[in-house]
């Protein structure tokens, strides 16, 4: 079963389709989503099938609303897609235009179109962290090395040796598959101790789940530090971080619980101004339902939302994609569930950072459920959701963001 999983975070670096500016005959999507000028700065990107299938990122000029087609004149077709990342105007994907593993950096220009800004192959997870500085696990130059790059020049420009914190006797070990997080001047990275059955999704060997602390300044080591009784964080896609910066300016991390067959999922933080878990707190997935699993969430205003299943999950994960998934807004300080109306069920939030995201201001959730394809957004006040937007073509909604004004 961890093979499966395993080959859904790897699916999208198999695939090495040309991809192709789609021609002037493609679809048209309404005028209003899509006008001829302004800032071209909403992108939403679909991919034909599941996970690693050919995709089309397209770029508009205002928030999409009603029904529309994402494949048109100016559309980028990739050929794989698993979700996407921005940093201020720059779109980041984890595979080329063309399908291969590793960085791509893409812009868009002034007429909508999409465009290669750089590609640094043999990157898996990333984390930029400014114009100047971004890091990134590359395991065929070493796994207990983390790389740094230049995200303006998309180059490599260094590395961290982290093999002080090797362990003996360990089969295989790794940092930053899972986890590159950011706050505060310092990075953490998941440092990742398993056997080699699955290669560190799902076969760890400790009862912990352990981050190097790395100061950013000077890209030393400062020290590790481990949460008992969870066993790592993170399933080493980029595409869903599994993580999260919350207004109140913690660092939230998410534990699948994939390791002790879909139990035990939790999230746990890393308060403002400290540099250790917050031991006083955690959230269990299993207090509000039985074998369920967290990927991914936002924190806004004292609430955290989440995405829960109305039916336990199965050890063989045989139901973890169907329908059966709804959203909560959960009170941070009481830990108390409010579910949220309006939509539809949902499938589980995978290979998607924007599943629960906020843009302009207000929070948009994903929905995916047979013809209904696209975000409701969620009025906080009533706990109620409404349509925002359908995708009709291009396949199955796996990102939505808005870049920052140029």
């Amino acid at each position: 079963m961890f093979s499966t999983l395993k080959k859904i975070c790897l699916s999208a670096s198999l695939l090495m389709a040309m991809a192709i500016l789609l021609p002037a005959c493609s679809k048209d999507s309404p005028s209003d989503n899509h006008s001829e000028e302004g800032n071209y700065s909403y992108i939403v990107f679909t991919n034909e099938g599941d996970l690693g299938t050919p995709g089309y990122m397209t770029a508009y000029t205002k928030m999409p609303t009603g029904d529309f087609s994402n494949i048109q004149s100016k559309t980028l077709q990739m050929g794989s897609a698993f979700g996407f990342t921005k940093y201020g105007n720059w779109i980041f994907n984890r595979t080329s235009i063309a399908g291969q593993a590793g960085i791509q950096k893409l812009t868009v220009g002034p007429n909508g179109a999409i465009q290669d800004a750089g590609f640094l192959a043999g990157g898996n997870m990333f984390l930029v962290v400014s114009p100047e500085l971004g890091y990134y696990s590359d395991e065929t130059r070493g796994t207990m090395l983390l790389q740094t790059f230049n995200p303006t020049t998309m180059t490599r420009t260094g590395q961290i040796d982290l093999s002080s914190l090797s362990m003996d006797g360990v089969p295989y070990q790794v940092v930053g598959k899972h986890i590159l997080a950011a706050k505060e001047g310092k990075l953490y990275a998941s440092v990742t101790y398993s056997s080699n059955a699955n290669g560190g999704y799902g076969d760890d060997i400790v009862n912990y789940a352990e981050l190097a602390v790395i100061d950013i300044a000077t890209n030393k080591l400062e020290k590790t530090i481990q949460y008992p009784g969870i066993k790592s964080f993170g399933w080493g896609s980029s595409a869903n971080k599994f993580w999260t910066l919350g207004d109140d300016g913690a660092l939230y991390f998410y534990y699948t619980g994939f390791n002790e067959g879909i139990t035990n999922s939790a999230i746990v933080r890393i308060k403002k101004g400290e540099t250790d878990f917050d031991t006083d707190w955690i959230l269990k997935a299993d207090d509000f339902q039985q074998h369920s699993t967290i990927a991914g969430a936002l924190i806004k205003s004292g609430k955290i939302y989440i995405q829960l299943p109305e039916e336990p999950l199965t050890a063989d994960f045989k139901n973890l994609a169907d329908n059966i998934w709804d959203y909560y807004a959960v009170d941070i300080n009481t830990l108390e569930k409010t579910k949220i109306t309006g939509m539809p069920k949902t499938r589980y939030i995978h290979s998607n950072e924007q599943g629960i995201t906020e843009i302009d201001g207000k929070i948009y959730l994903w929905l995916a459920n047979g013809d209904q394809n696209g975000y409701y957004l969620l009025n906080t006040q009533t706990n109620e959701a409404t349509k925002a937007f359908n995708v009709t073509d291009g396949g199955l909604v796996s990102g939505f963001i808005h870049l920052d004004s140029n």
